[in-house]
């Protein structure tokens, strides 16, 4: 009987380009898009992935792949891991809800890599990035919610494998190695959830994705000069799924592979923020639609949600801009006294202001039996606004805006990824950029790769 790895390697190396529908062909590009606007905006507004590219800057080495902020070649691990750390700095890159992790920041920077590396055309590419998302999210969604309540990070433990998968397709494994390769990703799988809670700790968040992308491709390089990790690296006795799960929903891991897409069911981020204080800040912008109400006003503002949110995006004291993003009282206070969240809002200008931290003691957070009982299917919130005139008005989101069931519109997707790419670039560098990405798949990623 084959093993779970064996299965993912027949997958990998079957997926082709030809045979992937418009619909999946279209939404790897978007996300594509997304992710660079989003690690671009990464470097230029926060301390760490500076940090991180500046150290591999002045390490130098072999000449692979392009780390985006430097316009220079580095090994390619390094280049992998450095653009991930830019990628997850503003929490704004894509998730999939059932799996609770984000694909993109770990598959994405590790498949550009590998395609620098080995030369592979943009058609290539596509395909392995569509064949990461489907083991890293098959993965986590078969171990959530159970890995995440024991302090795991899943986009750190799970990117892993997506990485691998992607590089092996890129890199053009055969079977064989393939599995091997998923073998030895699996041995460095590794993300703790607690960087959540520590106003410090949040700020190297980055660490977990990145190390993900980093290892992913190692594993692929090495795969490639013969070495195999176990087989069973999953399913096996002292096997991954064991190590990090007390519950696994079996089937997921493999159910309709190669006919059902996953990547389908991603979600985008409209606001810089963690996925779990979007519904609140969603709710807070439609309050505020029909009337306008001063934070001056509002005596408490009550957030009603799931356990999962308050305990994941829960930050009390948000002093720094990493941890305001997970704060939903912060989040939700510059909502109101913003009317935006985007990556201007969580800077330490505004965290240093008095008023919005002020408000944002008034925001109280409780965990309603309605949306707990609809979490994960529904990660929804109920925000509910108190004046000093006694007025009182309450709004609930179901799903936040960005999932498949609530999509962004192009307009929003292609403004989000103009505003983050010219952080970096001239207006005229980035929608070039844009448009070779929304047709990558006819020209070269050196065009790409350019830009960047």
């Amino acid at each position: 009987m084959k093993s779970i790895s064996e299965k993912y390697a027949y997958f990998i190396v079957r997926t082709r380009f030809e045979d992937l529908g418009a619909e999946v062909v279209e939404q790897a590009k978007k996300l594509i898009l997304d992710l660079v606007g989003v690690s671009l905006a990464g470097y230029a507004t926060m301390e760490f992935p500076k940090i991180v590219v500046s150290y591999f800057a002045d390490l130098g080495g072999k000449p692979e792949a392009t780390i985006f902020q430097t316009k220079k070649k580095f090994p390619a691990i390094h280049a992998a891991f450095a653009n991930a750390s830019c990628a997850h700095a503003i929490d704004m890159d894509d998730g999939h809800r059932f799996g609770a992790l984000h694909p993109g920041v770990a598959i994405i920077p590790a498949a550009l890599a590998a395609a620098e590396l080995g030369g592979a055309d943009s058609k290539t590419f596509l395909a392995g990035i569509v064949a990461g998302y489907e083991v890293m999210i098959r993965i986590g969604a078969a171990i959530n919610p159970s890995s995440l309540n024991r302090g795991f990070h899943i986009t750190g433990i799970t990117g892993v494998y997506g990485a691998a998968a992607a590089c092996a397709k890129i890199m053009d494994l055969n079977q064989e190695a393939a599995a091997g390769a998923l073998g030895m990703a699996g041995l460095q799988a590794s993300g703790l959830i607690q960087v959540n809670h520590e106003v410090e700790g949040a700020k190297v968040k980055p660490l977990n994705p990145a190390r993900a992308a980093s290892n992913g491709l190692l594993s692929c390089i090495l795969a490639k000069r013969g070495a195999r990790g176990p087989l069973q690296i999953l399913e096996g006795e002292d096997g991954f799924l064991k190590a990090v799960s007390d519950e696994v929903k079996q089937d997921l891991l493999t159910k309709g592979l190669g006919n059902e897409y996953e990547i389908l069911k991603v979600y985008v981020k409209l606001y810089a923020a963690c996925r779990h204080a979007h519904a609140p800040i969603d709710a807070v912008f439609e309050a505020l639609k029909s009337q306008i109400i001063e934070p001056e006003e509002i005596t408490r503002v009550c957030v009603e949600t799931y356990s999962a949110a308050v305990r994941l995006a829960g930050i009390r004291e948000a002093t720094t801009p990493s941890a305001a993003r997970f704060s939903i009282p912060f989040s939700v206070a510059i909502a109101i006294a913003r009317k935006e969240a985007g990556p201007d809002q969580y800077c330490d200008e505004v965290v240093r202001d008095r008023s919005i931290q002020a408000l944002a003691q008034r925001v109280e957070m409780t965990v309603s039996e309605k949306w707990e009982t609809a979490y994960p299917q529904k990660r929804g919130a109920t925000v509910t606004i108190h004046t000093r005139k006694g007025k009182k008005v309450s709004v609930e989101v179901e799903l936040a805006k960005g999932e498949p069931e609530n999509p962004a519109s192009w307009g929003e997707m292609y403004r989000k990824f103009f505003s983050n790419a010219t952080r970096l670039l001239s207006e005229e560098d980035a929608k070039e950029l844009g448009e070779r990405v929304l047709r990558i798949e006819q020209s070269s990623l050196d065009d790409v790769l350019r830009l960047l």
